[in-house]
């Protein structure tokens, strides 16, 4: 029964979407009824594209991930002749990560975001994800020998946020980015052996993959963006030893500096915020807190520093600090679109902030 709901379900879904017959045209030989997509990845081909889709795992661990491969001039025949193929009619409305390998990133990632923007069945709150130093179709392949790419990517993802340098972001965000302001960024991994590891931001300027944002500058991406939730950083005391800070928050603001007239700069002030999570440093000695307070943010401000030096470099604003200095300065909106141009060549100033608390002190 559960099985037909979910068959009549789809139908009136197709149904109330306007597609007809020839969209229901299936692939998967194996599996009966529908075959429910769940990670799909895109990578360059000499003739176009070559496609891999995938299915999760069984839920009791013993059915092993479909994988489907089609190559063709375009992803729209791809996907067609994956559900030309067999006797199941597939279903992409539940894939929830889009995987691009970097040769075709560097070539166009232009392609995979407008085809989930058109489909009728993908969905613009799907996660992107960009391979590096490899392709997609095999990292898929390779997490599907034992589990699925969906089930490992969603354990990468709730885990991001114990990084502190990557987060989540979502084919919208991503097409949002590139739509206002030319440049955009989404999480870059590794896939070695069926296994994920998220290795900072691929910087995405006018479609096409520009850089990486490694390191240092990936942890500034998410200071500036206040996505920072355990962040742990090893400051100096007095005395000669160390004390570990958990950032618990960050806040920042751009402001435009104007002369006469002239954008002339930007001023960005960022205020962090830590607990103490090890050493024995006394907070209630003065000195002892401003010399960790400094030391964060002689930290984190580097970081800062190391992610707009980035944009600057590759001349991609994929931060939309224009927006930010523009919601700094509204009155300036009209100079700062005119001059926003120059903008990898102005000068800038990071002031951070830190205040260090005992994590547990409620104290504001």
């Amino acid at each position: 029964m559960k099985g037909k709901a979910i068959a009549l379900a789809a139908g009136c879904c197709l149904l109330l979407s306007g597609c007809g017959g020839l969209d229901l045209l299936p692939y998967a030989r194996e599996l009966e009824g529908m075959a429910l997509m769940r990670t799909l990845g895109v990578d360059a081909a000499a003739e176009g594209v070559a496609v891999t889709a995938s299915t999760d795992a069984g839920e009791e661990g013993g059915e092993r991930a479909q994988v489907a491969e089609r190559t063709a001039p375009s992803i729209s025949a791809a996907v067609l002749g994956m559900q030309a193929e067999g006797a199941a009619y597939v279903y992409f409305g539940h894939v929830g990560q889009l995987l691009l390998g970097e040769p075709l990133a560097r070539r166009s990632a232009g392609e995979a975001l407008d085809y989930v923007l058109r489909d009728v069945e993908m969905r613009l709150d799907t996660e992107l994800y960009v391979v590096r130093d490899g392709g997609a179709g095999e990292a898929i392949a390779q997490a599907a020998e034992e589990g699925s790419a969906a089930g490992r990517l969603e354990a990468m993802a709730e885990d991001l946020g114990l990084a502190a340098r990557s987060m989540p972001r979502t084919v919208r965000d991503v097409l949002a980015g590139l739509e206002r302001c030319g440049a955009s960024f989404a999480p870059a991994l590794r896939a070695e052996g069926g296994t994920f590891s998220a290795v900072g931001y691929a910087i995405l300027k006018d479609g096409t993959l520009a850089g990486w944002a490694e390191d240092e500058a990936a942890y500034g991406v998410n200071l500036l963006l206040g996505q920072v939730d355990a962040d742990v950083v090893e400051v100096p005391v007095p005395g000669g030893e160390s004390a570990a800070l958990r950032v618990v928050g960050a806040r920042t603001r751009v402001r435009p500096r104007f002369q006469a007239g002239e954008l002339t700069g930007l001023e960005i002030l960022c205020r962090v915020d830590a607990n103490l999570a090890g050493g024995n440093a006394d907070l209630e000695d003065p000195a002892v807190r401003t010399a960790l307070e400094d030391g964060l943010s002689w930290k984190e401000s580097g970081r800062i520093r190391a992610a707009l030096a980035l944009g600057q470099e590759l001349g991609a604003d994929f931060l939309d600090l224009q927006s930010a200095a523009g919601s700094a300065a509204p009155w300036h909106w009209g100079e700062l679109q005119a001059q926003w141009e120059k903008w990898p060549e102005l000068d800038w100033t990071v002031e951070v902030r830190a205040q260090v608390r005992r994590s547990y002190d409620a104290r504001t």
